[in-house]
């Protein structure tokens, strides 16, 4: 039985992911990637903070991906790995939101922040040994 804060965390981390998978499926010319950006931001967000929930950690208000991957390590140093992975994601949280930074990610930049929130989704499930089912 998974806790109820971390089921939360997953299933709206998993929200996130649908949404930019929809947006990545459309044809090129019709992909939002700042949006596709941002949810994957996002999922990263969640799956990190569902983590940290299951590992009793405290995060506050947080958007750092870099921040949050630094407490996970604390628990568990094969978190190291995700710096690379969530290169640039945190730009996403803010930046591509509002006109102040006015930034419009490339396709490619969408791509592969969409393959990072996949390979960050699998790894934390499999660290907290469950799969989408268990969240039913």
């Amino acid at each position: 039985m998974i806790e109820e804060e971390i089921k939360k965390w997953l299933t709206k981390g998993l929200n996130d992911l649908k949404t930019a998978e929809i947006l990545i499926n459309l044809p090129e010319e019709e992909i939002v990637t700042d949006t596709l950006c941002f949810h994957c931001q996002q999922a990263v967000e969640k799956f990190l903070k569902a983590f940290l929930v299951a590992s009793s950690v405290e995060f506050g208000r947080v958007h750092s991906i870099e921040y949050l991957i630094k407490l996970c390590e604390k628990i568990d140093k094969e978190f190291e790995f995700l710096y690379d992975i969530t290169a640039n994601l945190t730009d996403y949280a803010i930046d591509v939101r509002y006109p102040d930074e006015f930034y419009i990610p490339t396709i490619e930049e969408a791509k592969k922040a969409f393959e990072s929130a996949q390979k960050v989704k699998e790894f934390i499930f499999k660290k907290l040994k469950i799969s989408e089912r268990d969240l039913k």
